[in-house]
């Protein structure tokens, strides 16, 4: 009704909360601009990281003060740094999506080392690191942040194996086409594995590629995830290496003109899908493209 206020939708209590919390929070850039390295200033920035966990500068502030116990006895440090990764745990479950928390779980993992804790201790993280990331993906495939998180983990543990991870995102793909996450680090670990000079091989896999997409295309026209990946693999597959980027495939004419002719295939049967009609536009754009497609 007119001349009535509506309210907010929060509640006194949830306000009050959100109050106290702000308060914190200026308290505790307060004590950073302070340089305040005490175990005081330490519980403080933790009460408002768990609450708040995507507050960059205040988990900035507490490496600071991690960093600060180098030289402490091996026995506290292990206890330290067990503690801060069960304060990532709790962040993550308030915000699975905070960047801030998944980057300190980062740094504590890769900073073990340069702190002095023992090699048993840092294998176990990295063991419990890696194990946390598989649970997380068997609840949810899909999930980006345990995928990063993983492939993160696993090379500063030195396990990172390519193959492997090309194996999974297989697995991953066949029961759910639509999985971006999957689609993603199958294009991040394709090329490594893969001699540049073995074309016999590249054919072979760029063969394979193209099934795969097939099924999916014919399974699910509008599935973004695989058309991307497809779009990709039509630009020669860019990666990054070496300071450089490179492509993995020699994309040739002959290809493109069967690909083309594919992607009106599957226009013809769904005329309605925006994703073959898309991805030929795009290629079209391009003048090797162009200059086939003039010939079809």
């Amino acid at each position: 009704m007119h001349g009535i206020g509506h309210g907010t939708g929060i509640s006194s209590e949830e306000l009050s909360r959100l109050s106290s919390l702000s308060e914190l929070g200026r308290r505790a850039h307060e004590r950073r601009g302070e340089g305040d390295l005490s175990d005081a200033a330490e519980s403080l920035v933790r009460k408002v990281v768990e609450a708040n966990p995507d507050d960059y500068t205040l988990w900035n502030y507490r490496r600071e003060w991690l960093l600060s116990l180098k030289g402490d006895a091996h026995d506290r440090l292990v206890k330290v740094w067990n503690d801060e990764l069960r304060l990532t745990e709790k962040a993550l479950l308030r915000n699975p999506k905070a960047y801030a928390a998944w980057q300190h779980r980062v740094w504590l993992l890769a900073e073990a080392e340069g702190m002095d804790i023992d090699l048993a201790t840092r294998t176990g993280f990295f063991e419990k690191e890696l194990a946390l990331c598989s649970n997380m993906l068997k609840m949810d495939a899909r999930n980006f942040h345990a995928w990063a998180h993983s492939e993160r983990v696993s090379k500063i543990a030195g396990k990172h194996e390519p193959a492997r991870v090309v194996e999974y995102t297989e697995q991953q793909i066949n029961a759910d086409f639509s999985n971006y996450s999957a689609w993603h680090y199958r294009s991040v670990n394709l090329a490594e594995g893969i001699p540049a000079e073995d074309d016999t091989a590249l054919d072979k896999l760029l063969s394979e590629e193209v099934d795969r997409l097939r099924q999916a295309f014919y399974t699910d026209p509008d599935s973004q995830s695989a058309w991307f990946y497809y779009r990709w693999l039509l630009n020669g597959a860019p990666y990054y290496s070496g300071g450089k980027t490179s492509d993995l495939f020699n994309i040739k004419d002959e290809f493109l003109k069967d690909e083309l002719k594919a992607c009106q295939e599957l226009i013809d049967l769904e005329p309605n899908s925006k994703w073959p009609l898309l991805t030929k536009g795009l290629q079209v754009l391009s003048l090797t493209v162009l200059t086939v497609f003039l010939d079809l």
